[in-house]
């Protein structure tokens, strides 16, 4: 292979994995990790509705943390929508959040529109919910519990790990 061509190879793989969504400037911790209890939040959704960790009490919950200027996350939140979609024709009670690190409505609400998303989401414009789960890197999806504890935790995901680790979750609660 000649070295100009391995040499350009090399660049692009290198230049993919140092923009993916999910690095930042520190590695990847889950600072929330499986069997966590769930930090005390609230936000207010697209739907004007006020979201907390004690209003999801009593129900699993898909907490997903994004930015639409994301690759990665533009690429899970359809999975995360046809999981919603799914559990609702099935008639489970999740609720399902979408919660921004660092993005304001306007621009959620374009892409939202533009992709057909319905999920409820909830702008941010810094790192302040975000920060009570994690330290770095987006997509990060939650499964929580009724009783409030993170069952699963996921930054790559499809509609059917989502349901999978929903129909597991009852092995979790006390």
């Amino acid at each position: 292979m000649p070295f100009c061509f391995r040499h350009l190879l090399l660049t692009s793989f290198l230049a993919a994995i140092l923009t993916g969504c999910i690095d930042d400037d520190t590695p990847a911790e889950w600072s929330l990790p499986t069997g966590s209890l769930l930090p005390d939040f609230c936000v207010t959704t697209s739907e004007g509705n006020e979201v907390s960790s004690s209003s999801i009490k009593g129900k699993q919950a898909v907490i997903t943390f994004f930015n639409t200027d994301c690759a990665d996350c533009r690429h899970e939140l359809p999975e995360i929508q046809k999981a919603s979609d799914t559990c609702s024709s099935l008639e489970m009670d999740v609720e399902f959040l979408c919660i921004a690190r660092e993005e304001d409505e306007a621009s959620i609400s374009r892409y939202w529109s533009s992709t057909g998303l319905t999920l409820p989401y909830s702008p941010q414009p810094d790192r302040r919910i975000y920060n009570l789960f994690a330290n770095t890197g987006i997509p990060r999806i939650y499964i929580v519990s009724p009783d409030l504890r993170v069952t699963a935790a996921f930054t790559s995901v499809t509609a059917a790990s989502i349901i999978n680790a929903l129909n597991t979750t009852d092995r979790f609660t006390e």
